[in-house]
């Protein structure tokens, strides 16, 4: 991905809607593709290597909030130069 892509949702949705969502999102975290779409909207992440996880869990009086962070970056292009190459003379 070159250029900044994002995408957006928030929704009112029943506890076994966020399981299926959550089961699914885990089923392309394995698999290593995941797809989003809404509408004209859609997103497609390729999550690989090391991910950061960070979670954040608030409860003040009334309200509650559980927020799910993944993160990892794309892979590094292909250096377009020859590699580095070391040698030194064996001991005599």
């Amino acid at each position: 991905m070159g250029k900044k892509q994002s995408f957006e949702h928030e929704s009112l949705q029943d506890r076994e809607s966020i399981v299926a969502y959550l089961e699914t999102l885990t089923a392309g975290l394995r698999s290593g593709r995941v797809e989003i779409k809404q509408g004209g909207e859609e997103l497609t992440l390729e999550p690989d290597g090391l991910l950061t996880l960070g979670i954040r869990a608030v409860h003040k009086r009334d309200r509650t909030r559980l927020d799910l962070r993944i993160s990892w970056r794309d892979a590094s292009p292909e250096p377009d130069q020859a590699p580095l190459e070391i040698s030194a003379p064996e001991a005599q």
